[in-house]
């Protein structure tokens, strides 16, 4: 997990410490100034309403501080979970990933706001009044920091019931969600075959099994809670049982009980927070470590070489050139798999290139990839069309566009996987992103490569043009050389 102590955060965190300090401070000169004026010195009413001020002031402050130091940390680790989501080979369901980026963030954003928080204001505020205390009335001190001691000894019982009980709901909740966006995905399938019904009742079981998780963790956690709570009364309750202050002095003395109750009480849900970020971060961080070590892996690739005067593609024992059209010919199981290990494993060279020894945004200037059976992210139809190449002027992906057949504006907005745009034009729109500064390999898995006749580089692709007679093809292939360039309007057959 990335470090709390670094950036902008340290600032943020030197803030929250200063206001723990500043509200210890009020909080002393309130409970003086409160005995002062019950003794009758009514001078101090104007000092006494500034301090309750300055108090809550000084509350409200840490709570946009905090905000904003728990949204700062988890925007950085969001980043990191999507983008290892995005790893080549990641295999983890859509409705898991969604609950990693929700409910596990909310985890870590709890704990950094409403946990660590706490213990960087409110230790330091609860130790400088007990030493108020202390110094005040050694019986007094004494009254109020054996109860907190009593209820603080049982943290680590309470801790290890509380992360039992926290990994047991994420199991199941992850278990539900997975369910949910599984059935949601096949839902027209379900249709068809009368299983919603059946469908819902598999999702209300897995439902009723976190409802039961979460009930059982509310155990842990509200006895927490209910500790410190307890030990904040006994604490109050100690001091009157005594009985060894006068009127005045206990007033005073109340009213800095009253404000130690807060950040004693907050300690009992840091417990909850911090085991519910513990078990949020067993999921996390692998995740986390397999993204920054593909990361790494991409920084040590030696990338783009001067190859000059080395054109043509030797992809899996097939070699093509310039202009040559290439149709695989297989089941639809066995053409996908083949596309998918040669996009993962870039095992190809390409105008001289081994794809294996370039990063992958060095690897996209000489591989364009349309797919039927990729997913469509949102956004507008020219960040769409310029996703392979960030730097694509608005003129580019406007020719881009048309070359494909597609008139639609580019900056016209999708959403849902294309919509409002129909099936061919989706095909249409991945065909313009493939071909965006035309690469010398064009990939085409499950759509047809249509306007594609005087494309100058290899295509290899699992359709044939429309029109095209692949017995005709396979004729006029039938005896070429394979480092040979053929017609672009001929399709050499490859069976795999």
């Amino acid at each position: 997990m990335p470090k709390i102590w670094r950036g902008r955060r340290r600032f943020l965190l030197i803030q929250l410490g200063f206001l723990g300090v500043l509200q210890a401070a009020l909080a002393i000169i309130m409970s003086l100034s409160v005995s002062a004026v019950l003794s009758g010195d009514r001078g101090l009413i104007a000092l006494l309403l500034a301090t309750t001020l300055g108090l809550g002031a000084a509350q409200w402050i840490q709570k946009v501080v905090a905000e904003d130091l728990g949204q700062h940390y988890v925007h950085e680790v969001r980043r990191e979970l999507v983008g290892a989501a995005l790893v080549p080979g990641n295999t983890a369901s859509l409705g898991v990933t969604v609950t990693r980026a929700s409910n596990d963030l909310t985890a870590v954003r709890n704990w950094v706001a409403l946990g660590i928080v706490p213990m960087v204001t409110g230790l330091p505020l609860i130790a400088i009044v007990l030493v108020a205390l202390f110094i005040q009335d050694l019986r007094t001190g004494v009254a109020v920091t054996v109860p907190l001691l009593m209820c603080v000894s049982m943290f680590p019982v309470v801790a290890r019931w509380t992360l039992l009980r926290a990994r047991e709901l994420r199991k199941k909740r992850g278990r539900m969600a997975a369910r949910i966006a599984d059935s949601v995905m096949a839902g027209e399938m379900l249709q068809a075959v009368g299983g919603v019904h059946r469908e819902l009742n598999a999702v209300s079981r897995d439902s009723d099994r976190v409802v039961i998780a979460a009930v059982k963790r509310s155990w842990a956690t509200g006895f927490t809670r209910a500790l410190m709570a307890l030990a904040a009364s006994l604490s109050t309750v100690s001091v009157v049982i005594s009985g060894h202050l006068d009127a005045s002095d206990v007033a005073g003395t109340m009213m800095l009980l009253g404000v130690l109750a807060t950040p004693v009480a907050e300690l009992g849900r840091v417990v909850e927070y911090r085991q519910n970020y513990k078990a949020a971060v067993r999921i996390l961080i692998p995740l986390l470590q397999r993204g920054s070590e593909f990361n790494q892996s991409q920084k040590t690739l030696p990338g783009l070489q001067a190859t000059e005067g080395i054109p043509g593609v030797y992809v899996k024992g097939i070699s093509a050139r310039p202009g040559e059209r290439i149709h695989l010919n297989g089941s639809a199981d066995a053409t996908r798999k083949w596309v998918s290990s040669l996009i993962e494993g870039a095992d190809a060279i390409v105008n001289g290139q081994r794809l294996s020894h370039l990063p992958l945004k060095e690897r996209r200037v000489l591989v364009g990839i349309a797919s039927a059976h990729h997913h469509l992210s949102r956004g507008s139809v020219g960040r769409l069309v310029g996703l392979r190449v960030p730097d694509a002027t608005a003129v580019e992906i406007e020719k881009a566009l048309d070359n494909a057949g597609l008139k639609n504006s580019h900056k016209q907005r999708l959403k849902n996987g294309g919509q409002p745009l129909s099936a061919a034009q989706i095909n249409r729109l991945k065909i313009a992103s493939a071909t965006l500064r035309t690469p010398p390999l064009l990939i085409l898995e499950g759509i047809p490569p249509e306007n594609l006749q005087n494309y100058p580089g290899v295509i290899i692709s699992t359709e044939l043009a429309t029109g095209q007679d692949t017995g005709q093809a396979a004729g006029q292939a039938a005896g070429q050389d394979a480092g040979q360039a053929s017609p672009s309007e001929t399709w050499r057959q490859v069976n795999i």
